[in-house]
Formats: C-alpha cells, structure tokens, sequence
C-alpha cells in the first residue's frame, strides 16, 4: 500500500486505488486547518478521487474538528504499542509457516480482522475487506512480510503472526496477527506477540512495534501481556467525495 504521486496536499495511493476499484488518496502530514481542507478538497476534484484518508494525532483537537467539519468521518483509533526486544521469549510454541498453510491462513482472515477502519467504513463492502486481509495474509506468505510464524492444534493451523524487519533501525514489528475463533481465549495471541518478538530479536531487532485498534479491547490486553506499551494514539478519518 504505498503512496505514488505526492502533492502538498494528499497523495494517490495506487495499491488501495487499484483494490478498492477507485482513486483512493491519504493527506499528506497529520495537521488539518481550513486552508489544507480547502486544498485537499481541490485536489481530490482535479483527480477525480474517491476517498480521501487522514490521520490526525489524537491531541490534537482542532484538527480533528476542523476535519469534521469539512465530512471527515472516524472510523478508527490507530494505536501503536512498542517495546524492548530484549527478554526469555522463544518461538518454541510456533513454527514458520509454510505453501500448505495458505488455505487454512487465508480462511482465518477472512473472518479475524473485523473491527478495522474497512469494515467501519460502509462504502467498503464487507465481503470486498474480507478480500483485503485474504491478499494481505497470501502476499506476506509470498515474501511480503519477512517471516509468518503459525501456531497449531494438533497439526491444524490456528493462529498466525507476520513479521517485518527494518535493518536500518534495528527494528522489528507485527503485521497481521489472528487467531481463529475455536482458539481463542487460551493465551495463544500472547504466545504469537511474544514469539514475533523472539523472531524479530534473534535477527537483530532491538525494538518491537504493533499497530492495532483503539476497539480492539481484546487485541490491546494481548499486547500488554506481551509486554507492549501504548507509545501513540491517531485517529483514522474517511471522506468520500463520491460512491
């Protein structure tokens, strides 16, 4: 999902444009007054978008209620939680996954992801989110995400976790994270975070991230038990100049 073409204003994102089967931009920065809405608005007449997302900072209210204002909807609480790498965890629980997990993994997204900005969002048919995180999950088997770790019942696939690397800044961070239905509330997100952790640290990672959502209440303990701490707050907000 990377941005193309940038301007002052928003960018063009062509993965979301292209999935979604519509012009899709992001403003650029995380600061909304009069005069950037004025000008977001222009750009997405000029090029004929669809919808527009923006991220504000969780403090800061003005933005938030100029973006109102102006048909910015919420739709989300993007929290993101971090934490040291260093510790016991192992990944002995989990194994990589492999080509034979792919059906099993891709029928756990589709049904796992579903308090996200996409499903909140009612331009976005449910069925078509169901598509995204089922392309999410296959793309980082394919080599999207540096590692997918799974955990079994028995020799069935019940749970995932990915895994991305930043060399550079010796950091590590989860993608996509899911357990399935029939596993949960037995502790088995808190062994997937803590064993990404483990992965990501005996590659050199220094520091771990996550990202998740602010109603996802069941997500935020699994984190913290994991031993993540909140580091930020924004607040995901839609506007759709057309269907």
């Amino acid at each position: 999902m990377q941005p193309r073409a940038e301007t002052a204003a928003a960018t063009l994102l062509d993965w979301d444009s292209e999935f979604w089967g519509a012009p899709i931009g992001r403003v650029e920065g995380g600061v909304m007054d009069r005069e950037r809405l004025h000008t977001v608005d222009e750009w997405a007449a000029a090029n004929g978008v669809a919808c527009v997302y923006f991220l504000a900072d969780s403090s800061d209210a003005e933005s938030a209620h100029v973006a109102e204002d102006g048909g910015f909807r919420l739709m989300d609480l993007r929290v993101e939680l971090r934490r040291p790498t260093a510790g016991d965890e192992t990944t002995g629980e989990l194994r990589p996954a492999g080509a034979a997990d792919g059906d099993a993994l891709r029928a756990i997204a589709r049904a796992s992801h579903g308090v996200t900005r996409f499903y909140a969002d009612p331009h976005f048919p449910d069925d078509r989110c169901d598509d995204l995180y089922d392309t999410w999950i296959t793309r980082s088997l394919e080599g999207w995400a540096d590692g997918v770790l799974v955990a079994e019942v028995g020799e069935r696939p019940v749970a995932y976790v990915s895994c991305h690397l930043d060399s550079a800044a010796r950091a590590g961070s989860i993608g996509l994270i899911a357990v399935d239905e029939s596993a949960r509330g037995g502790g088995v997100g808190v062994t997937l975070s803590r064993g990404a952790v483990a992965w990501c640290r005996d590659r050199g990672a220094q520091e771990m991230s996550v990202v998740t959502q602010g109603r996802n209440a069941a997500a935020l303990r699994t984190f913290q038990r994991a031993g993540f701490l909140v580091d930020s707050v924004g607040l995901w907000f839609h506007k759709w100049y057309r269907p």
